[in-house]
């Protein structure tokens, strides 16, 4: 796919690998749209970014507070006529157990049930859109078992199992969206963007390759061929690969499903 004139969003873009794929995908081109949490660090973006490609916008929420997140799909699906490309990449890295405001344990709304959220109250837009593609950032280090009675860490919690949880998550959501979208123009798949060195990266572990091979590895994914047509893919090192088996089991994609809409049912 040609970026160029394509509508790209992308969560998580005022940071680290998000930030630099919006750069990027404005070098193609794109509009783009830049969602982030920190008025400061929008505008720094809007102003780095516009210096290659005026066509970007902003949209503010903060994916601990689920109204923004309503507040800012309704502001895109009022304002723009298409999406061609989300990239559900916002994530965070806690040590420590929180709950937001909405009640839930915050690595597991912000990294994975605001997405959701995101995503089913854009879908419209974006599948309509002949060719749209929906790619979540997962990561290789996703987790390979899940346990209906400790999503949020309610039984025991680590900022790394949560984490891993969370991208085990984005993948059964993924494959799931991929079987519901069957035979639709959208396609739904997920990806590793690599052991990239960022914030997120650093508090938790450390090391990594520069944000640059991140992004390129996100672009990839929204141009490759590779992508055209085909759902419930998982991405990594730029090319199709299998995630653990547990994110295969249909009756598991499904029962999260069911519980995420339950959970989210008020917004």
């Amino acid at each position: 796919m040609d970026l160029k004139n394509k509508t790209v969003l992308i969560t998580g873009a005022t940071d680290g690998i998000g930030k630099q794929t919006a750069i990027e995908a404005a070098r193609k081109g794109a509009q783009v749209i830049i969602l982030g949490r920190d008025d400061e660090r929008i505008l720094k973006t809007l102003k780095e970014i516009r210096e290659i490609n005026e066509d970007v916008y902003a949209v503010k929420a903060d994916f601990c507070d689920l109204s923004q997140v309503v507040e800012a799909a309704k502001d895109i699906n009022d304002n723009f006529k298409k999406i061609d490309i989300l990239f559900n990449n916002a994530a965070e890295f806690l040590p420590k157990r929180e709950l937001t405001k909405d009640g839930f344990e915050r690595t597991f709304q912000v990294n994975y049930l605001a997405h959701v959220l995101f995503t089913e109250q854009l879908i419209s837009k974006i599948k309509d859109t002949e060719g749209g593609r929906i790619l979540n950032v997962t990561s290789m280090i996703h987790s390979s078992a899940i346990d209906f009675d400790n999503l949020q860490g309610e039984k025991s919690y680590t900022g790394s199992n949560a984490y891993s949880l969370s991208k085990m998550l984005n993948i059964l959501y993924t494959y799931k969206l991929g079987r519901m979208f069957e035979g639709n123009p959208v396609n739904v798949n997920c990806l590793h963007p690599g052991v990239i060195e960022t914030k997120l990266l650093n508090a938790a572990w450390s090391g990594g390759m520069p944000v640059s091979e991140g992004a390129a590895t996100m672009i990839y994914a929204a141009e490759s061929e590779a992508t055209k047509g085909v759902s419930g893919l998982y991405l990594e090192n730029r090319r199709p690969m299998q995630s653990n088996p547990v994110t295969y089991d249909v009756e598991v994609q499904d029962k999260l499903y069911d519980l995420s809409l339950e959970m989210l049912k008020i917004f």
